[in-house]
């Protein structure tokens, strides 16, 4: 992809076609969008009427109802694809077709075999693509992450993530009832909000040697509402990843154990985030003082998801290196698909995984 030149129209700003309001982050980067004197947004395409009537009543915003003519659009600049996840991958090559930079929500698609021809789109065309992924740019888990660069907790031996909300408790397939299926979303709570732990697994530590998963029965009579799966590194770390549609509460999202330290992290799924929290939000422990260091105090998690449309902004218009590239939504996805593999065949799986998800 190139970087270098600034993506923008002959109006110098970011001109953003919104590609579906099915799932409800795309309210989010509208309005991040909207808040930017650098972006003007061309217009919004959606393949259900009754979404676009509710976007069309709330703002004045263009609608077209043929995607074609929006992308062709010479004013156009960009991408925000943010539909069904079934419909990533339509999505991206059409966008790529008329080379438009791309803004794609989690995870980047159902199966590896869709993601990898989406990869190859992207690089074929040259634009620039950047795969939704909020945790990356949370500052405690860059903390983290430099912490662990730098060898201060020793070797790591065991890890506890967990990502999760009370939604599926509120009428959750009422609000998007695509993510209850099993075709459109590829499966419940493992895949939604699994995939923002599994890339930041994968970012801490890389790709794991195997995985054991087991999920809750089905929610809605198609997908699970929880699951726990074990992944096992080549280092005998183990981690153990949890994931959730059931929660309406939660405490520490993080726990890292190493052999000279501890990092402890909250405030980063909406169970931790809900209510007053007993936590700080990254604390760390040193063997060699015996006492607990808070590193960061708190995190508002309620602009959780416009860091990411700001993030595309600042990518287009200041030719930032994507911090979260289509290769990194490969490696989270190959992840999930692994554990969903575990969890339908009740045995330990191997990476690369040979199964797709649906």
């Amino acid at each position: 992809m190139k970087h270098g030149k600034r993506a923008v129209n002959k109006n110098g700003k970011v001109g953003i076609a919104l590609l579906s309001f099915a799932h409800f982050h795309q309210y989010k980067w509208l309005e991040t969008f909207l808040n930017d004197p650098g972006v003007e947004i061309i217009g919004f395409w959606d393949d259900n009427t009754l979404r676009a009537d509710a976007v069309k009543n709330k703002y004045n915003i263009k609608y077209f109802n043929n995607i074609d003519e929006l992308l062709k659009d010479n004013m156009v600049t960009a991408a925000a694809v943010c539909s069904e996840t079934s419909k990533h991958k339509e999505l991206v090559l059409k966008s790529c077709r008329y080379k438009r930079h791309i803004l794609c929500e989690k995870p980047t698609a159902l199966t590896l075999n869709d993601a990898v021809e989406m990869k190859h789109a992207v690089k074929n065309t040259c634009i620039m693509f950047l795969q939704s992924s909020p945790q990356r740019l949370i500052t405690g888990n860059r903390i983290i992450k430099k912490i662990l660069d730098s060898g201060e907790l020793g070797r790591v031996t065991h890890v506890r993530k967990r990502h999760g909300h009370g939604f599926g408790l509120k009428g959750l397939d009422n609000d998007m009832p695509w993510i209850v299926s099993k075709k459109e979303a590829g499966g419940g709570a493992y895949i939604d909000e699994g995939i923002h732990e599994t890339d930041l697994l994968h970012y801490y530590f890389g790709m794991p040697e195997s995985v054991y998963a087991e999920f809750s029965k089905k929610l809605y009579g198609e997908v699970e509402s929880a699951a726990v799966a074990i992944y096992r590194y080549t280092d005998d770390l183990l981690v153990i990843h949890e994931a959730a549609w059931n929660w309406i509460a939660g405490g520490p999202t993080t726990e890292i154990y190493g052999e000279h330290g501890v990092l402890i992290e909250n405030f980063t799924d909406c169970a931790s985030a809900t209510g007053k929290s007993y936590w700080p939000h990254l604390s760390l422990f040193k063997k060699e003082t015996g006492k607990w260091e808070v590193l960061e105090e708190t995190f508002d998690f309620s602009k959780i998801h416009s860091l990411f449309p700001r993030e595309f902004i600042d990518m287009l218009t200041e030719s930032k290196k994507p911090v979260t590239t289509i290769d990194d939504g490969i490696n989270a996805l190959t992840m999930i698909i692994g554990a969903y593999k575990s969890a339908e065949e009740g045995k330990t799986i191997y990476f690369p995984p040979d199964q797709e998800l649906i």
